[in-house]
């Protein structure tokens, strides 16, 4: 460990398989999402609207760097631009920019102990639906293409094999199906309708590439597991008891906030980005 790390109590795990840096896998996954997003579906973001987050969260990034003297990290902000075009909908021009300056301004911004307090693109995203009625996020847009399911997880489950965070997805994944499951079990309902429900783009999504940011969840795996049904949990009251449709994102901005508890009572190896130099980058 050096100097450096055991200042900040920044610790890299699983060092040899970082060799190649994951968050390019993670790029090149959105990425590929994206243009599915933008050439087959009907209810994707336009090219447009999907240029200006991407655009917006870069030169947030380009800003920062400047003003701070320090080094752009140009990958961290063009998956947030990523994340973004891939859940966020609305046709106006400046909540496309806005969602930008909101989800890159939180990372600078809302930190404690040199960790994202939230996800950037989810705290984007929450902060837009709760003041204005022209943001929306929509679960079906993917449909439940059997073919998209399984590039998503494929996709999703090398990138987060590669982070430690596949037991977090797997975790959060499980724990929802089994509410779903047991509502539909307590109504009387086909168990047709929870495995249709677990058939949506939007939910793999969610939890393959935002709900596992490692840099705005806990560190400790007993922590994660814990996260992960906590947001299932809370997600399933806020969409089927308070029919709020993006439940889910609410509930990951809400037990967010719980991490640095989490990470105090259960710590845990915090996972380093290779090449990470301090917790400023």
């Amino acid at each position: 460990m050096s100097l450096t790390q055991a200042a900040t109590g920044w610790t890299a795990v699983n060092r040899p398989l970082l060799a190649f840096d994951p968050r390019y896998g993670q790029m090149a996954a959105q990425s590929t999402l994206l243009l599915v997003e933008l050439v087959w579906l009907d209810f994707g973001p336009s090219p447009m609207q999907a240029a200006v987050l991407i655009a917006g969260a870069l030169l947030m990034e380009t800003a920062r760097a400047r003003v701070s003297g320090t080094a752009l990290n140009w990958k961290s902000a063009l998956s947030t631009g990523l994340s973004l075009s891939l859940l966020l909908r609305t046709h106006n021009p400046l909540l496309w920019a806005g969602a930008s300056v909101l989800a890159m301004g939180s990372k600078f911004v809302l930190r404690i102990n040199g960790k994202h307090l939230f996800n950037p693109s989810a705290f984007g995203i929450v902060a837009l639906l709760l003041v204005t009625p022209e943001v929306w996020v929509s679960p079906g847009q993917w449909g439940t293409r059997l073919w998209l399911l399984a590039l998503a997880g494929s996709m999703g489950c090398l990138i987060l094999s590669r982070v430690a965070r596949l037991d977090f997805a797997c975790a959060f994944l499980a724990a929802h199906a089994a509410l779903l499951l047991f509502r539909a079990w307590s109504l009387g309902d086909p168990m047709t309708i929870p495995l249709h429900q677990m058939q949506s783009g939007s939910l793999l999504i969610f939890a393959l590439f935002m709900l596992t940011d490692p840099r705005s969840t806990p560190d400790s795996r007993a922590g994660r597991l814990a996260f992960g049904g906590a947001v299932a949990l809370i997600g399933h009251l806020l969409l089927f008891r308070y029919q709020i449709r993006e439940g889910l994102l609410y509930a990951l901005i809400l037990v967010s906030s719980t991490t640095p508890l989490i990470d105090r009572f259960c710590p845990g190896p915090r996972y380093v980005w290779p090449g990470y130099v301090g917790p400023g980058k």
